[in-house]
């Protein structure tokens, strides 16, 4: 199975200032999976670039960096209000999935303990994996798992303990800007991953425009793997 590049205009964080105009002069790549974070953009400009994504074919996902359940909350009627395919990487918020399920929206909430900006990840292996299998108790469509934030261990042990007790699909968020990262993602066999920052500094090229960039990343990860769990 293919890993879905997801290809956030974000940059450290924020959805970029100009992500509507970044989107339309990039779209035509192979990565239909296209989203932004609820930080740096106004409602009703989150709402005409979503409108820009579908109108381009594009699979469209809404991460919000908010942890109360009133934000969660929030977040999830904007996501209903934009039309989005999917909500990613929020802290787990229950009364959220029953709206996100009416509205036909991929939850897939963040596990374990997160806190700053960049979020990071804390807590030992055994708490993120216990929080995962209590999130996926409620019926979510999938866990959003940041690897490459974690900072109370090693990410990649981390991660081989994870895709070993937890069956849900899930999304690898954050960090990845190596090919060496790409590898280890490809190894672990997600659903997909995020990439934002990587796109707008010279992580995979310094002379490359974002699309170039995008279609350079997939067709690398569609080549035979390095490595496996």
């Amino acid at each position: 199975m293919a890993v879905n590049v997801i290809a956030m205009m974000t940059n450290h964080d924020r959805t970029v200032r100009n992500a509507l105009e970044i989107f339309e002069s990039n779209k035509d790549t192979s990565v239909n999976c296209w989203g932004f974070k609820d930080i740096g953009i106004e409602t009703k400009d989150a709402v005409e670039l979503v409108a820009a994504m579908k109108a381009a074919g594009k699979t469209t996902f809404l991460e919000p960096l908010v942890e109360s359940e009133e934000e969660c909350l929030k977040a999830a009627e904007l996501a209903v209000r934009g039309k989005f395919d999917y909500l990613i990487g929020m802290a787990f918020c229950e009364s959220a999935v029953k709206l996100l399920k009416f509205n036909n929206i991929k939850y897939f909430p963040t596990c374990g303990k997160r806190a700053g900006i960049p979020r990071m990840l804390y807590g030992t292996p055994e708490s993120i994996i216990s929080d995962a299998q209590r999130i996926a108790s409620y019926g979510v469509d999938g866990i959003c798992l940041s690897v490459y934030r974690y900072a109370d261990g090693d990410p990649q042990s981390m991660a081989r303990r994870f895709v070993k007790e937890i069956t849900l699909p899930f999304i690898i968020s954050g960090g990845i800007n190596t090919k060496e990262c790409l590898d280890f993602v490809k190894s672990l066999k997600p659903w997909g991953f995020t990439i934002g920052s990587a796109l707008f500094d010279d992580s995979f090229g310094s002379d490359n425009y974002i699309r170039e960039k995008l279609d350079s990343i997939k067709n690398y990860l569609a080549k035979s793997s390095k490595g496996s769990v």
